[in-house]
């Protein structure tokens, strides 16, 4: 090495150790301040973080309490103290030391006897009642497709004619004057074919055919013809009970209590009475009306609709005389008007002791073509006087067709007479 390099070595390393001698302090001084910096940083994170926590902590807790009263005052009902109207039943204590409430069992045999003797009823009702079915076809609008549906109502025997078995049912629930098959299905269950033979369809009243020829004996002694009652012996509380289809499924069975019998419906030349009852009636209700001694008082209706949604059927005393004549395959005269009764207070203020007034007149018939009117009064037929358009109708209907009958009647407070030919 060369004298100037030996010279310029010595020099380097006097001047690191003057510069280390120096400044030694300053170095020694910075590394703790950096290191407090940063701990200091450190901890005023910490502490922001928790100050937050704790002030969100209030906020939600404020918010909770807030929330809270407002939803138990404004949209929480109070809680009610419950109410006791009357004390707890008696009870009695059982060996297990279980207590069960005392029955009544007197009542309940009491109760248990009434439905028996309707069950019994009822089923005494069997070889009366029928079901009704056909087979409906319908025709959807859109794709033209036609579907059948067997349709189902009850129907009762009302006669037996020596070769068939007569049933009645509702014209309404049939309308079988518009359908080719028509089946009588009996209690035993045998199945017929079965006809149209008679109907009144202002009387809602339908009567089919069915011969019994291929009956066996046994067969036919078990199907029984219905024992007619009397509707106006029903008052208003009187029991009744309700078989067929009285609420709309075969084969079904109600009972309860004649509500009403002061509604009439107003029929062509003639008047029905509606059997009220507190039964309820669902859709497709048909049947009949018996008494506690099993004696059919009324025919289930739905044509009428005068008691809305309960059980209602034509008195069998008004229905009788048309049924009459379907029995017997008979056309009986027609009048062709629709009256109505008149109270005995307006008939004493007209001065006019009795009579029907005409609601309507139908075209095409004999009141028609004799010129009535609306608003006539029918006082005589032959001499009879009419007291009421039940009255009306059996005088009517007991003349012959053909012959000639003298009818009195007021028009505008005049009397008239006129000589009607019966058709």
């Amino acid at each position: 090495m060369s004298q100037k390099d030996q010279s310029d070595n010595a020099m380097g390393k006097n001047k690191k150790a003057e510069t280390e001698e120096n400044y030694g302090f300053i170095k020694e001084e910075r590394v703790p301040q950096r290191k407090l910096l940063k701990r200091m940083k450190i901890l005023r994170m910490f502490l922001l973080v928790i100050g937050c926590g704790v002030l969100f902590g209030v906020i939600a807790r404020c918010s909770y309490g807030f929330s809270d009263y407002i939803i138990r005052h404004f949209f929480t009902e109070k809680e009610r103290e419950p109410v006791v109207l009357r004390p707890t039943p008696t009870m009695a204590v059982t060996p297990g030391n279980e207590t069960r409430p005392v029955i009544d069992e007197k009542a309940l045999e009491s109760y248990e006897s009434i439905i028996n003797g309707v069950k019994v009823a009822a089923t005494a009702m069997d070889p009366s009642l029928t079901t009704v079915s056909y087979t409906k076809s319908v025709v959807d609008p859109v794709f033209e497709d036609v579907t059948e549906s067997v349709v189902k109502t009850s129907g009762v025997v009302v006669a037996d004619n020596g070769a068939e078995f007569l049933i009645y049912t509702s014209y309404s629930a049939m309308k079988a004057v518009e359908y080719d098959k028509i089946y009588v299905t009996f209690a035993g269950g045998r199945k017929e074919r079965a006809y149209v033979y008679s109907s009144a369809a202002d009387a809602d009243a339908l009567v089919l055919s069915v011969s019994y020829k291929d009956f066996r004996n046994y067969e036919k002694e078990s199907v029984k013809k219905v024992t007619f009652g009397h509707s106006s012996a029903m008052e208003p509380g009187s029991a009744v009970i309700a078989v067929g289809f009285p609420n709309g499924r075969e084969s079904s069975v109600d009972m309860g209590m004649i509500t009403s019998r002061m509604q009439k419906v107003y029929v062509l030349d003639n008047s029905l009475e509606i059997l009220e009852t507190n039964m309820y009636g669902g859709r497709g209700e048909s049947g009949i009306l018996i008494n506690t001694k099993g004696e059919m008082v009324g025919v289930i209706s739905t044509m009428f609709g005068v008691s809305g949604n309960s059980i209602e059927a034509i008195g069998i005393d008004s229905l009788m005389p048309t049924l009459q004549f379907l029995v017997n395959q008979n056309s009986y005269p027609k009048f062709g008007a629709r009256f109505r009764d008149i109270e005995d207070d307006v008939l004493k203020q007209i001065s006019i002791q009795n009579g029907v007034i005409i609601d309507e007149v139908k075209d095409g018939t004999v009141a028609s073509s004799q010129q009535f009117r609306q608003g006539d009064i029918i006082t005589e037929i032959g001499g009879t006087p009419v007291t009421s358009v039940a009255e009306f109708f059996l005088l009517y209907t007991s003349l012959k067709k053909g012959e000639e009958v003298e009818i009195v009647y007021y028009r505008n407070g005049k009397k008239y007479d006129k000589k009607v030919k019966v058709v």
